[in-house]
C-alpha cells in the first residue's frame, strides 16, 4: 500500500510540476506575442505620424507656391503661367510614366522647385514661412502628436525632425508593453518599445533649411 501510495504522490507532484511549467511556458509565448504586437503598434504610430507631418509640410508648400503666383501675376498680368500649373504638368506627365499621384507630386516639387528658387521672391515666401513662423512647427507637432495617440503610441517621448541627408520627416516614439504574469513565478512589468517612421524625400526643403 505504501508503494501504491508514494507512486501516487510522486505523480501527483509530477503532474503538478508539468502544470505549472506550462503555465509558464503559456505566460512566455503570450508575452512574446504581446511584444511583437506591441512593437508594430509602435512602428504604425511612427509611420502614420512621419506621413501627417509630411503632409502638413506640403500643404504650406502649396498655399506658398499659390500665394507667389499670386503676387506674379499682379506684377506681370495675364503673360505669366502659374508655378502651381507647370508642378501640375510636370505631375501629370510622371503619372503617365507609372508614377503614383502622390509620388509624382513630390518628384514634381523636387525637380521644379530648386530651379524655381533663383526667383528671390519665391525664397523669401519659403522662408518667411518655414524659417521664420514658429505656428508651422507647433502645427506638425500637434497633428503628430494626436495621430500617434489615435494609433496606440506615447507622445511623451515623441521626437520629430527632418533629416539633414534625406530631407524626409523622421518620426521617433514608442508604445508600451505590460507583459502578463503567471501570479508565483514572474512578476508583471511594463516596458516602453520605440520605433521610427520616415517620410518620403522633399530634396527641395535643403534650399530652405540651409
Amino acid at each position: 500500500m505504501k508503494v501504491v501510495k508514494n507512486e501516487k504522490g510522486s505523480a501527483a507532484i509530477y503532474l503538478l510540476w508539468l502544470t505549472t511549467v506550462m503555465i509558464v511556458l503559456t505566460v512566455i509565448i503570450v508575452n512574446i506575442a504581446r511584444v511583437y504586437a506591441v512593437k508594430q503598434q509602435s512602428s504604425t504610430a511612427a509611420q502614420l505620424g512621419a506621413f501627417a507631418a509630411t503632409s502638413e509640410i506640403l500643404f504650406v508648400t502649396e498655399e506658398v507656391i499659390k500665394e507667389f503666383d499670386d503676387v506674379m501675376a499682379e506684377t506681370h498680368g495675364a503673360g505669366y503661367e502659374p508655378l502651381w500649373n507647370i508642378i501640375e504638368k510636370h505631375q501629370e506627365n510622371l503619372m503617365a510614366n507609372d508614377y503614383s499621384e502622390q509620388e509624382a507630386y513630390i518628384k514634381a516639387l523636387n525637380e521644379i522647385l530648386p530651379v524655381s528658387f533663383s526667383d528671390p521672391v519665391l525664397k523669401d515666401l519659403f522662408d518667411l514661412r518655414f524659417q521664420n513662423n514658429p505656428m508651422i512647427s507647433t502645427s506638425i507637432y500637434d497633428t503628430v502628436r494626436q495621430v500617434i495617440r489615435e494609433n496606440g503610441g506615447n507622445d511623451e517621448h515623441l521626437e520629430i525632425f527632418i533629416s539633414p541627408e534625406r530631407y524626409r520627416v523622421e518620426v521617433k516614439t514608442d508604445a508600451t508593453f505590460d507583459s502578463i504574469a503567471d501570479g508565483e513565478m514572474m512578476k508583471k512589468f511594463s516596458k516602453d518599445i520605440p520605433q521610427k517612421g520616415y517620410g518620403p524625400e522633399l530634396s527641395y526643403l535643403k534650399y530652405i533649411l540651409n
